[in-house]
């Protein structure tokens, strides 16, 4: 009786699902019947319209998708420019003849010589259309006005809005060459850095050939947390910062035009006179890394070399500087046969190796005061090894014949080589003063290649 209806219960069930599945689909081919007729409906409405609206060909009234898609109807925006069809940048509109007026009014003012009435309506213009062509246009009116005024540090912020609101901007050549003199100007640059230094990519004259005004003695330029309230051609605030911002803005705009490499080189320089070799040599590097074609690239290696070899701190600090020093002083010499820094080069070699060999004595130091015989014994065999025609090196041998021989137990090595010492030092041809004495160089043409990294150069 139970199973019975257990059966039953199950039935119905059965039942049930089956009559829910046939709503369902019923339900489901409505739904396929209602969207085909609203889009017949709608097909309908479209093809009694015409298209006209999306229609290039009125004889068809259809969507012409197959000359649309011709290479004929894309038009790039040399060729719209061609043509004559405005493109005002964004906006995606035409500008009417009255607005065309206000810049234009702006433009003959500048060209006429009235830059304040310039400075005003390029005021107003710049604001009106920004992000415009004609914006653009006004903006670099505007700044060439506040240039043309003498007042540089205005044109500095005219020059920048115009970068910053128009990264393509059309008038990035005239605006970097502007901003170069203006940071000549500030930076004081004189003779050698002037004439010698900053030389044009390609012997091209894209600066004006003026002599800055002499160094002055004005204490606002020296100092840049002075206030400037005397002078309208610098900014209130840091006026050598500010040149450097100028020169930063030029390779960072216009990294392939004329001036890039010419600002990184009078940046370097100027960071080389302040004695911040640490900021000179990271430039130097960037001229040398991104400008393998530039006029300055000699000065980029020798000047680059010098600083990396300035900015080493001595014997208790990493070596790091001196063997880049060291790297591009070769280089050099290898790079440039014809220069005249090659005499100068090999004695910075010298210098070089003489204060390598002197962090290997400061290391045989830090061992003798921690009393670690075994590792003085080894850190005096390197030096031996390394630099072994300097006074280091026969000071480090006289300090391995002091050494107990108990304390080399276990390292063979160590013992033979101790023990094949010579019994007396061989007295020295010159002083034995710390760095005076001549010893070979990595460079030296009189001496054949010794081992790994010593090079023998014409």
């Amino acid at each position: 009786m139970q199973f019975c209806r257990m059966l039953d219960r199950r039935m119905e069930s059965v039942s049930r699902c089956r009559s829910e599945d046939r709503r369902d689909l019923r339900g489901s081919a409505f739904a396929v019947q209602s969207y085909r007729v609203i889009l017949t409906l709608a097909m309908m409405v479209v093809m009694s319209a015409g298209c006209s609206t999306f229609s290039r060909d009125g004889d068809s009234g259809m969507l012409d998708v197959t000359n649309m898609l011709k290479p004929d109807s894309i038009r790039g925006p040399l060729e719209r420019k061609l043509f004559g069809d405005e493109d005002p940048l964004e906006l995606g509109r035409r500008f009417s003849d009255e607005e065309r007026r206000e810049v234009a009014a702006c433009r003959s003012a500048y060209e006429r010589g009235d830059y304040d009435q310039a400075v005003k309506l390029g005021k107003k213009a710049a604001k009106k259309f920004k992000e415009s062509s004609l914006g653009e246009e006004a903006q670099f009116y505007l700044a060439e006005s506040w240039y043309a005024k003498g007042e540089y540090g205005k044109a500095q912020d005219g020059y920048d809005q115009l970068f910053a609101d128009y990264p393509s901007t059309r008038y990035v050549e005239p605006a970097t060459r502007r901003l170069f003199a203006i940071a000549r100007i500030w930076l004081e640059v004189s003779d050698p850095v002037a004439k010698n230094a900053i030389r044009q990519v390609s012997g091209e004259k894209v600066v004006e050939d003026t002599t800055p005004a002499k160094k002055s003695s004005d204490p606002t330029i020296r100092v840049p947390i002075l206030p400037n309230f005397h002078d309208k051609s610098r900014p209130w605030f840091d006026t050598q910062g500010n040149a450097l911002k100028c020169l930063k803005s030029i390779w960072m705009n216009d990294p392939t035009g004329p001036l890039a490499d010419d600002a990184l080189m009078l940046t370097a320089t100027y960071y080389q006179r302040k004695g911040n070799f640490v900021e000179a040599d990271r430039y130097f590097e960037i001229l040398r890394e991104e400008y393998s074609d530039s006029p300055h690239l000699e000065d980029a290696f020798v000047l680059g070399a010098h600083v990396k070899q300035m900015s080493y701190q001595g014997p208790y600090y990493e070596g790091r500087e001196l063997k880049g020093a060291q790297k591009l002083k070769e280089q050099s010499l290898h790079l440039f046969p014809a220069s005249h820094e090659r005499q100068q080069l090999r004695e910075d070699l010298q210098k070089i190796y003489l204060q390598e060999a002197e962090r290997a004595w400061y290391e045989v130091e830090y061992y003798q005061k921690k009393r670690k015989p075994r590792a003085v014994a080894i850190a005096c065999i390197q030096l031996i090894n390394e630099y072994p025609d300097t006074s280091f090196a026969r000071d480090a041998r006289a300090i391995l014949k002091t050494i107990d021989r108990r304390e080399l137990q276990g390292l063979p090595e160590v013992g033979e080589y101790v023990e094949s010492l010579p019994a007396t030092e061989p007295p020295p041809s010159e002083s034995p003063g710390r760095g005076s004495e001549k010893v070979k160089s990595v460079s030296d043409s009189s001496t054949d290649k010794t081992g790994p990294g010593r090079t023998m150069f014409p």
